[in-house]
């Protein structure tokens, strides 16, 4: 019991320092920095015409916010704080699943706050992130939430309390992201590793199917309740594919684009294909003048049945198309768009406050120089580093489990294959070379590798092997 007392005040100075820190940078980011998608979306939500270009998840609950008299800080309020516990609430999953009483309570508690500061350090952009009225945002987010609660599920048991939030977050990350949704058959095969050893087998089955089946019933329904107007984003990467393939004639000698008559009778300049960007929407629909006819995409049923046509008979060279689309977002030459500083110029008279300009520009001067250097961009603006930490860490937990033949170590590596398929679900579709694609799955390796590094450094210099009883209580 004295020990419990002891570690009252520790969790409640953290939970008071977190709300601190999440203040402060929403303080000095107020009301939140803003893309130009970020704006797309405030439009939809202060005129309700939603469209899924961007998943309208977002666009809906600002509107749920505004029309309870908030405005677009108290949200940003609301995500922060949702970060900011989010990134404890892992760390601290993780600490007592792999060291459980091997680790001192007070520094157990303490842990979590340390691994949160170091992320929030400007070599990271996760300040940056946290105060962004992003999709990306919200799936890092979530999927900090998702690995939390999973873990919890294993160490605690699958009560209400843990399964019905993480059924529902997971749902709701594939609603915020397009290519999330091959994740939900990762944490439905996580809910039944984490449920079936408590539960009767047909409950942990239903479990494991319950996020995807969440999300095939809501995602209609929210569609045809809020008017969700249908705009096909899938159609660009078919596009840049397609033409990408074209390309690769050129480059390799290849006759597939003369069976891709769509294609072909978009292309304005041949010539120009010399000069294709993989993996860069920009190429058909930003370029001026166009190589590319942007209507393209506009007959849908055409320009998908011309895909579906390319798969069919050249999977080949469209697998190489992807793949060469997919090499830039692992960052190993460039770190691009790090992180987004500002508001960007809008009809609504959204701004950054002056007052505080100065404490921005001291935070992203740094995370600028990060990104650019070509040394210390290595440490969290390659998303391949930590890509392959991820690999490592999977593999390593899947050998402990086989010689220590504790299953907590497999489970953890289960957990941590939902990054590893965020991260690969890019190779289906790469629209931009933007950091921020790949960021939640950095973030949710960098949160476990600090939060285990940290940990084996703090725990108590004992031979006995690690129990999960203290922190199952």
């Amino acid at each position: 019991m004295e020990n419990r007392k002891e570690r009252v005040p520790d969790s409640l100075a953290v939970v008071v320092l977190a709300v601190i820190v999440a203040l402060a940078l929403w303080g000095v980011f107020f009301p939140g920095l803003m893309s130009a998608d970020s704006i797309t979306q405030y439009r939809e939500a202060l005129t309700s015409d939603y469209h899924d270009w961007h998943p309208p998840l977002m666009a809906i609950v600002l509107h749920a916010v505004l029309r309870a008299g908030g405005g677009i800080g108290s949200l940003m309020l609301a995500q922060c704080l949702a970060g900011v516990f989010g990134v404890l609430a892992f760390s601290r999953s993780v600490l007592a699943l792999v060291y459980g009483d091997r680790l001192p309570e007070r520094r157990a508690a303490w842990l979590p706050l340390a691994v949160l500061l170091l992320l929030l350090v400007p070599v990271t952009p996760l300040a940056f992130y946290l105060m962004t009225f992003w999709k990306d945002a919200w799936a890092m987010i979530l999927m900090l939430w998702v690995g939390a609660l999973a873990l919890d599920v294993y160490r605690r048991g699958p009560d209400g309390k843990r399964l019905f939030p993480l059924i529902g977050l997971a749902a709701a990350l594939a609603m915020v992201r397009h290519n999330a949704v091959v994740l939900l058959p990762l944490v439905g095969w996580v809910l039944w590793l984490g449920a079936r050893r408590r539960m009767a087998r047909a409950w942990a089955l239903a479990l494991a199917a319950a996020p995807l089946a969440l999300y095939l019933v809501a995602t209609p329904a929210i569609d045809t309740f809020f008017g969700v107007v249908a705009m096909h984003p899938d159609s660009q990467v078919m596009a840049l594919d397609l033409v990408g393939l074209c390309a690769r004639d050129r480059a390799e000698g290849r006759p597939v684009c003369p069976r891709l008559p769509w294609t072909r009778a978009h292309i304005l300049d041949p010539g120009a294909l010399t000069a294709y960007r993989p993996g860069d929407i920009g190429f058909i629909f930003w370029d001026k003048p166009f190589h590319v006819n942007p209507s393209i995409r506009l007959d849908y049923p055409r320009l998908r049945s011309e895909y579906l046509r390319a798969v069919r008979e050249s999977p080949g060279p469209l697998a190489r198309v992807k793949l060469a689309a997919f090499k830039p977002l692992l960052g190993v030459h460039e770190t691009y768009y790090f992180f987004h500083g500002s508001i960007v110029e809008n009809p609504y008279h959204l701004a950054l406050g002056e007052r505080l300009a100065p404490v921005r520009w001291n935070l992203s001067t740094p995370a600028t120089w990060v990104s650019q250097d070509p040394a210390f961009r290595w440490i969290s603006g390659v998303h391949l580093v930590w890509l392959l930490a991820n690999l490592l860490a999977v593999a390593g937990l899947l050998v402990l489990r086989l010689r220590r033949r504790q299953e907590r170590f497999g489970f953890l590596a289960w957990v941590l294959l939902i990054p590893l398929g965020y991260y690969l679900s890019y190779l289906f579709a790469a629209p931009a070379h933007d950091f921020r694609f790949m960021y939640p799955s950095t973030l949710m390796i960098q949160c476990a590798v600090l939060s285990c590094g940290l940990g084996g450094l703090a725990q108590k210099p004992t031979g006995r092997a690690p129990s999960l009883r203290k922190f199952s209580a």
